[in-house]
């Protein structure tokens, strides 16, 4: 072998290995980086949801409430429900649920703002919930599908969440048992929710049904009271849907009126995670286009499935800063080349490490979301 070619395969081998330093470092990014990112932002949610029920108690700190009393619903939901026939929690437990006054309309969350929390015990699930369920939204944690009611409220309240990158917050959805306690705080107060039962593909009971993206129905209102959560499934992958669903123990608080220009926002859910990312309406795909069109969005069957993709719009900055990133480690190397190879390396690094972390944020909004 000539001395010109061992130079070339050298080369090409060292191109390999950091190629696969880098695929790597996108990998770990995806698992721990994006976590970080959604924990600074739930950290920043809390707050602000600690703020709006401080400035709705200021308002309401003349009115008293008295807890309903009214008992949970006892009878099925309809059999034209979405997957398999679930069955009603008998005897759920008698829980009290404080409701405050009717929201002001100056705290109504307008998308990618804080709406309240989600627990759920069984999986140590505690997170702020997110109004929306646009890429953006969901990278702050679970967000809640416009249109559909508000936690607490009559009707089908559904919320979306990821499952592996973000924080995962839904990531043991699939352990989530019939009979399971689910709580979400609103500024209306605290309701809880009754994991409803489901019949698994092997005939066995399960907490949770699996649909195809397109069945965008399960948030259609099945004329009781329920909360349904969806992800993607199975992990690491926007093939099917994974949903819960859970009835709300005792009575509904009263349903408030959203501000009109909260209802005119466009709201077309863009993440991977949602019921073919994107339904913000409780009809169905065709009146979502129809509310998208009559608002000036850009909602429409068709990007209901570009959702799923990727988002090219991301390719451009994604090699920008991934060239920038190239020449600042051939930078380094030169310099570490003229002068001394880790005083060079090391000055370098933090600028190095800077730029490959905007271009995999760039990267990772390119791709399909999990």
């Amino acid at each position: 072998m000539n001395f010109r070619l061992s130079i070339i395969i050298g080369a090409i081998g060292r191109t390999l290995i950091g190629l696969g330093l880098i695929v790597l470092a996108f990998a770990g990014y995806q698992l721990w980086g994006t976590g970080l990112l959604e924990s600074r932002s739930q950290n920043a949610l809390e707050a602000q949801f600690a703020e709006r029920q401080a400035a709705l108690a200021a308002l309401s700190a003349s009115t008293t409430t008295t807890p309903p009393t009214t008992a949970p619903p006892t009878t099925a939901p309809p059999t034209t429900a979405t997957g398999p026939e679930p069955t009603v929690p008998t005897s759920p437990p008698t829980l009290p649920v404080v409701v405050a006054p009717s929201l002001a309309a100056d705290l109504w969350p307008s998308e990618g703002e804080p709406l309240g929390h989600i627990r759920i015990p069984s999986i140590g699930l505690d997170r702020v919930i997110v109004e929306g369920v646009s890429r953006n939204d969901l990278r702050q944690g679970p967000g809640h599908y416009r249109n559909t009611p508000f936690p607490g409220q009559a009707g089908n309240a559904a919320i979306a969440g990821h499952r592996t990158t973000y924080g995962q917050p839904f990531y043991d959805l699939d352990k989530v048992q019939p009979g399971d306690l689910i709580e979400v705080e609103t500024l209306q107060g605290l309701f809880t929710y009754q994991v409803m039962t489901h019949t698994a593909s092997d005939g066995s009971e399960a907490g949770h049904f699996i649909v195809e993206p397109s069945r965008v129905e399960v948030v259609d209102d099945f004329g009781d009271n329920r909360l349904t959560l969806t992800a993607c499934h199975p992990k690491r992958s926007a093939r099917q849907r994974i949903v819960v669903t859970g009835l709300l123990v005792g009575s509904p608080a009263p349903t408030v009126e959203v501000p009109e220009e909260s209802t005119s926002e466009s709201t077309v859910p863009e993440d991977a995670n949602t019921i073919n990312d994107a339904t913000a309406g409780t009809t169905g795909v065709d009146e979502l286009a129809e509310e998208a069109d009559e608002s000036g969005g850009e909602a429409s069957i068709n990007s209901l499935d570009e959702s799923l993709g990727w988002h090219m719009e991301n390719l451009r900055p994604t090699l920008l800063w991934g060239a920038l990133t190239a020449l600042v480690f051939l930078a380094g190397w030169l310099i570490g080349r003229a002068w001394r190879r880790w005083p060079a390396y090391l000055a370098i690094a933090p600028v190095f490490l800077a730029t490959l972390f905007v271009s995999f944020m760039y990267l990772d909004r390119m791709l399909p979301a999990f």
